[in-house]
């Protein structure tokens, strides 16, 4: 599905296609020329469910799904929780991204933990700090909203993809008061830290780290060895060849989420509803 960027490394993506659709509550394989370039019906569904990771614990997904005019359009809502207790005055960023926003009102110093040249998520390679007041929290989510999109809809344009990505994140109360269609509910942490997607959204996480993690929201699962980076001594271990993956490498701004990716998003518009959300329903009788 991706031609020559995946020169030599085909066993690879060819058993994370095939895990990811095994653990998975929508049954279905479309052929990847039609889900992208077929006569799809027109129309819009709502996926959600459950995907096992590590085989330690299950993470939800969730996402709208709607084919218009010949193309995709793929949504999804992250709604989240301001910070509360100790600790939660001051937000911990990744770069000096909200210095237009915030003016004086940001610290920033340092090398933006996108390009620290490190694999881990939260390199410590500047000091970028804000109040947490409503405005920062706001302009925070505001800039999640308008660019940790950029890279799906910028891989997908590399490889002629017709698909665009719209992801949107808002605060509770207000998703609440709107009566929006939220996908994923979640504290938003002050910090950086290296947690499930599903217990929080992190003031700390680049916007690669971001992007990679609506991925987990759309149903992929992690390209690396399992808990590799947690810690110190055991560093971010991508699968052979999966270091060009967004879902490999996170926090690189080169990777990319390759046609395989987009593939696994969309092809559950062609897939039955599932009897269960849990992909192991059935399993075992």
């Amino acid at each position: 599905m991706s031609g020559p960027v995946l020169e030599g490394r085909e066993a690879t993506f060819r058993d994370i296609l095939a895990d990811t659709v095994a653990k998975d509550a929508y049954l279905c394989l479309p052929p990847p020329r039609r889900v992208f370039h077929g006569d799809a019906p027109e129309g819009e569904r709502r996926i959600a469910g459950m995907m096992p990771h590590y085989g330690l614990f299950f993470g939800p997904m969730s996402y709208l799904v709607r084919r218009r005019g010949g193309a995709w359009e793929v949504e999804v809502r992250i709604a989240v929780e301001p910070p509360t207790g100790a600790g939660a005055g001051w937000l911990e960023l990744p770069d000096c991204g909200l210095s237009a926003a915030l003016g004086g009102e940001i610290a920033c110093r340092g090398t933006p933990y996108a390009r620290a040249g490190s694999t881990d998520a939260c390199p410590g390679s500047g000091v970028f700090t804000a109040r947490a007041t409503p405005a920062a929290i706001r302009a925070l989510l505001g800039r999640w909203s308008a660019e940790a999109e950029g890279y799906w809809n910028r891989d997908a344009r590399a490889f002629g993809l017709p698909v665009r990505y719209d992801f949107d994140f808002v605060l509770v109360d207000e998703a609440r008061g709107q009566g929006l269609r939220v996908d994923l509910a979640v504290p938003l942490s002050p910090t950086c830290g290296r947690t499930p997607y599903f217990s929080a959204m992190r003031a700390g996480w680049s916007l690669p780290v971001l992007a990679h993690e609506v991925g987990h929201v759309l149903g992929l699962l992690d390209e690396y060895e399992a808990l590799s980076g947690i810690v110190r001594c055991y560093p971010k271990t991508p699968f052979p060849g999966a270091e060009i993956s967004r879902m490999g490498l996170s926090m690189k701004e080169e990777t990319r989420l390759l046609p395989i990716h987009h593939y696994l998003v969309l092809r559950r518009f062609f897939c039955r509803e599932p009897e269960s959300i849990d992909p192991y329903a059935g399993a075992i009788r």
